[in-house]
């Protein structure tokens, strides 16, 4: 780089730190215009303002001409002040009068246009900044010149009809953790959608979906901010709250059968309403940890579901059950009452939430059943993971300066991770079901099933921990019961794909991995630790992996080093 080089770039680094630094003063509240099409965004030309001074001490101009979105504005159901309170939640200082940083500004629009998208309520949104505005202090003198904010909305129709197909993958709160061994199927999906109806991007929905096992599931729900829904002090209470114009609601009531039978020969019905709670609108219409769910989410859950465990039926004598004896003393139908509370980072500290290299993650939970349900518990579960770069990744000219192990092991980073969880029966003084043994046994389907990629590679889903002497076609070795407590622990070290720069640069990486975990009843984990740990399972392997929109994709081949205690 010869000396001017290096000049233009230190003069280019300070305009850039200068511009960033650059203080700008918005007027509030903002502006709400709605356009057709993105084409009305086009700028009219601007005249040159003069300015002259009048005997009063203000300045006069001839203002700029207004652009086309001003003048053609479409009439939007989004209320303004939904805006406006969405803009109170950001990192821009509306209150002070004070100017903020053209970079704190930049930053926090971004993250407020994201926010909007996430709601699926519109096609399209632009904040414009710029005019400048005028207003008189009051001593009649001209105040600060301010720049207008002008959001910019193309709303979505306010219905929406949808038919196609897709997978079902059934979570549970501590899927993370526990999982539900559940295998994604193909499925016929169909929905019908209300949007923004009350211009608080308010969405109410009916889905239907059926599977290729002719298993249908039905539910309704209705999602918006808390505010909205709540009157007078108590939607200002909730507005007076950090982010609390974001914090969303959902009411919902469905109809499902889970599909337990590749590994305890059994499904679930279940009919369920719920009332949920979450920091962001579109995390309280879903589980917290699904794709589109970015950054630090916490939720909490009401729900009254009616379950009924129904055992495998033989594919040949309709009136016979096929499945294990354990199986069957525990299905029959259960009511459910219980409060779910949850916490999770979703890689908001890592470099790619979905397969990351450098960063900290985490997540936690809590779930309490009791009366009037007929079932009781409470249930824990959490974990950690830490990455760390080991060798720094190369760029082009110094991989190809580089010798072959350095070209081999470059971006190698280290991935540690445990997870856990624990279910206590409860009866509630006799309210409700203890399994008649004095131990307070816990339901079949709300203990912890581990196994699977992503839990505990090596094993097959709801691979480890007690199982029945025998069990149905679909599950030979024996049904999985499930158990009350576990840990799963993994180490394992990743590269970027090696000897193909396009897989390489899109995220590919190879790794190699270590795992351990277990899986038992409450009484043998507390009264007997040693044998707790002893009974671990182990597995060595290696695998692909790469993060997508839709989640971490991974193959791997695994040897287990352990079967059984």
């Amino acid at each position: 780089m010869t000396k001017n080089q290096e000049k233009l770039q230190a003069l280019s680094e300070k305009l850039s730190h200068y511009a960033q630094k650059f203080p700008i003063l918005l007027s509030f509240p903002a502006n709400v215009y709605g356009i057709k099409a993105s084409s009305q965004l086009q700028q009219q030309a601007t005249t040159t303002t003069t300015t002259t001074t009048t005997t009063t001490g203000l300045e006069e101009g001839v203002s700029h001409e207004e652009p086309n979105y001003t003048k053609d504005n479409v009439p939007l159901r989004t209320s303004s002040d939904f805006i406006n309170y969405r803009l109170l939640d950001t990192d821009i200082d509306f209150i002070s009068g004070e100017p903020t940083s053209l970079s704190t500004l930049t930053e926090s629009l971004q993250d407020f246009v994201k926010d909007l998208e996430k709601t699926g309520c519109y096609e399209s949104v632009q904040v414009i900044l710029g005019r400048q505005s005028r207003a008189l202090s009051s001593n009649g003198t001209s105040s600060s010149i301010s720049r207008e904010l002008d959001v910019v909305l193309q709303e979505k129709n306010w219905y929406k009809l949808y038919m196609g197909g897709g997978i079902k993958q059934d979570f549970h709160p501590a899927a993370s953790s526990s999982g539900t061994g559940m295998i994604p199927k193909m499925q016929f999906e169909t929905s019908a959608s209300l949007i923004n109806l009350t211009g608080e991007t308010d969405v109410t929905q009916l889905y239907y979906s059926l599977d290729q096992t002719s298993t249908p599931s039905l539910s309704l729900h209705h999602t918006r901010p808390l505010y909205s829904l709540l009157p007078g002090s108590w939607s200002d209470a909730v507005l007076n709250m950090d982010q609390g114009s974001k914090i969303g609601i959902t009411l919902k009531a469905s109809v499902d059968t889970l599909d337990y039978d590749t590994f305890r020969s059994s499904k679930d019905h279940v009919q369920k309403v719920s009332v949920k709670v979450s920091n962001s609108t579109v995390g309280s219409n879903s589980t917290g940890h699904m794709p589109g769910n970015d950054g630090v989410y916490s939720g909490l859950e009401w729900s009254l579901a009616f379950r009924d465990v129904i055992p495998r039926r033989h594919g040949t004598v309709p009136f016979r059950y096929d499945a294990s004896p354990e199986v069957i003393a525990a299905s029959g139908p259960n009511l459910k009452h219980s409060l779910v509370a949850d916490y999770r980072l979703n890689g908001y500290l890592t470099d790619d939430r979905f397969n990351p290299t450098a960063g900290f993650d985490a997540y936690g939970g809590a779930e309490v059943a009791g009366p009037p349900g007929d079932v009781g518990f409470v249930k824990l579960w959490g974990g950690a993971s830490v990455h760390v770069p080991i060798v720094p990744e190369l760029d082009t000219d110094a991989s190809k300066r580089s010798g072959f192990l350095k070209q081999v092991f470059h971006g190698l980073s280290l991935h540690t991770s445990i997870h856990g969880g624990a279910i206590k029966g409860l009866d509630f003084g006799g309210l409700c079901y203890s399994g008649g043994t004095g131990r307070h046994v816990t339901n079949i389907s709300d203990r912890f099933h581990v196994g699977g990629s992503h839990q505990l590679r090596g094993f097959l889903p709801s691979g480890i921990g007690p199982r029945s002497t025998g069990g149905g076609a679909s599950a030979p070795g024996g049904d999985s019961m499930g158990g009350d407590v576990f840990y799963t622990a993994s180490a394992s070290l990743s590269v970027p794909f090696p000897g193909n720069k396009f897989l390489a640069n899109n995220g590919v990486r190879l790794f190699a991995f270590v795992n351990s975990g277990t899986l038992t009843s409450f009484e043998n984990a507390v009264t007997n630790v040693g044998s707790f740990v002893n009974s671990s399972r182990t597995a060595v392997g290696g695998g692909v992996s790469v993060g997508t929109a839709i989640g971490r994709l991974e193959a791997t081949y695994a040897v287990p080093l352990r079967y059984a205690p």
